[in-house]
C-alpha cells in the first residue's frame, strides 16, 4: 500500500481563467446546425405594412409569435428609451411616484428594468449625444439573432460581432453591421465615423442581437432568411483552475513502490542498495485518493523527478474545470 499525505488548505488553490474563442458562420445550414435562429417580431397593434413589404418573410408564424417576440424584446431592451410607452393610457405612476404612462407628458419612466450593454448614456435618438451616447432605437418591428449560450459563453466580447447578409435596397449589395463596443450595432467599421447609422444592439451577456429599421434603414425583408447570411463574434468563458501543491519532505516518501526494487531469490526482499541512505526514489505518478482511500484521479509526471534528501520536493498539479 502506497503512503498518504493530506492536503492542507493553503495546498489549494482556485484561480479563475478568462478564454475566448472566435466564431463564423456562412449560411442556413451552418446557423442551423448551431441552434441559431433568425427570428422576426413586429408591433401587432399597429399595421404590418409599416414594416413587413411581405408577408412571406416569416416563416410559419402566427400574429402571437411575431407580438410576443417584439414586446419581449421591447421590455428587456428599449422601454427607458422610448417616451410614453403605451400611447394614449391613463396616468399611471410607479412604486416610487414617478409616471410612467402618460400620453400628455414626454418624459416618463419605464416601470421595466432594462438589461444595458453599457453604462455609458444612450438616447432614442440617431448618432452621438451631447454625452457622447449611442442610440438606442426601436420601430415597429424587431429582427432578433439568439445566440445559444453554449456558443457565447460568459458573454459576446465587445467590440467583435459583425453580421453581413445580401440585399437589392438602396442601391447596395450586402447590408453589414458592426458592434460599437458599447452596445450598439451601427453601418461602418469606424466608431469615430459621425456618420454611422444606428441599426440595433447587441447584449452582450444574453447573447441577443435586435436590428430594427430606421427611416435611414430600409426594411430587410427576405435578406433575413437568405442563404447567404453570415454573422462572426469572440466569445468569452471563465474556467477554473484548481491547484495541488504536493509537497515532498526530505525525510517523506523515501521508499520506492517499484517492483524491480524487490530480489526475485529472496522471496520478496528488496536489494540492499534500497536500504542505503545514499538512495533516492523518483516520482513517476501521484495518486488522489479521498478519505476512503479510494483512488479518484492520477497524474502522470513527464518525466520522472528525483525527490532530495536535502529541501522539498514541489509538485504542482492543475486541473481545469
Amino acid at each position: 500500500m502506497g503512503a498518504f499525505k493530506q492536503f492542507l488548505s493553503t495546498d489549494v488553490i482556485v484561480a479563475p481563467l478568462v478564454v475566448n474563442k472566435s466564431f463564423s458562420f456562412e449560411g442556413t445550414a451552418s446557423l442551423n446546425n448551431n441552434g441559431i435562429l433568425r427570428l422576426v417580431g413586429q408591433d401587432i397593434n399597429k399595421s404590418s405594412s409599416a414594416f413587413f413589404n411581405s408577408a412571406s418573410i416569416v416563416p410559419s408564424s402566427s400574429s402571437i409569435t411575431l407580438g410576443g417576440l417584439y414586446n419581449s424584446i421591447k421590455q428587456l431592451y428599449y422601454t427607458n428609451y422610448i417616451s410614453n410607452p403605451i400611447s394614449g393610457s391613463t396616468y399611471t405612476v410607479d412604486y416610487l411616484g414617478r409616471t410612467v404612462e402618460d400620453n400628455s407628458q414626454t418624459d416618463v419612466y419605464s416601470r421595466f428594468y432594462n438589461y444595458e450593454s453599457t453604462t455609458l448614456f444612450q438616447t432614442n435618438s440617431f448618432g452621438y449625444t451631447s454625452n457622447y451616447g449611442y442610440s438606442r432605437y426601436l420601430s415597429t418591428g424587431v429582427y432578433v439573432l439568439p445566440i445559444p449560450r453554449d456558443l457565447f459563453g460568459d458573454y459576446i466580447n465587445p467590440n467583435t460581432f459583425r453580421i453581413k447578409f445580401p440585399t437589392e435596397i438602396g442601391g447596395v449589395d450586402y447590408y453589414e453591421f458592426y458592434d460599437n463596443g458599447e452596445g450598439i450595432l451601427i453601418s461602418s467599421p469606424n466608431i469615430y465615423d459621425v456618420n454611422y447609422t444606428p441599426i440595433g444592439i447587441v447584449n452582450y451577456s444574453h447573447g441577443i442581437i435586435s436590428i430594427s429599421p430606421t427611416i435611414a434603414t430600409p426594411t430587410i425583408d427576405e435578406a433575413w432568411y437568405g442563404d447567404d447570411f453570415t454573422c462572426s463574434f469572440q466569445s468569452s468563458r471563465t474556467i477554473y483552475e484548481t491547484q495541488y501543491k504536493c509537497a515532498i519532505r526530505p525525510e517523506e516518501f523515501n521508499f520506492s513502490l517499484n517492483p524491480s526494487l524487490i530480489s526475485g531469490s529472496t522471496e520478496g526482499t528488496v536489494y540492499n542498495f534500497v536500504t542505503s541512505s545514499y538512495f533516492s526514489p523518483y516520482v513517476t505518478t501521484v495518486g488522489f485518493y479521498n478519505e476512503a482511500q479510494e483512488l479518484l484521479m492520477v497524474a502522470k509526471l513527464g518525466q520522472p523527478l528525483p525527490t532530495s534528501r536535502t529541501t522539498d520536493t514541489t509538485i504542482l498539479v492543475n486541473i481545469d474545470k
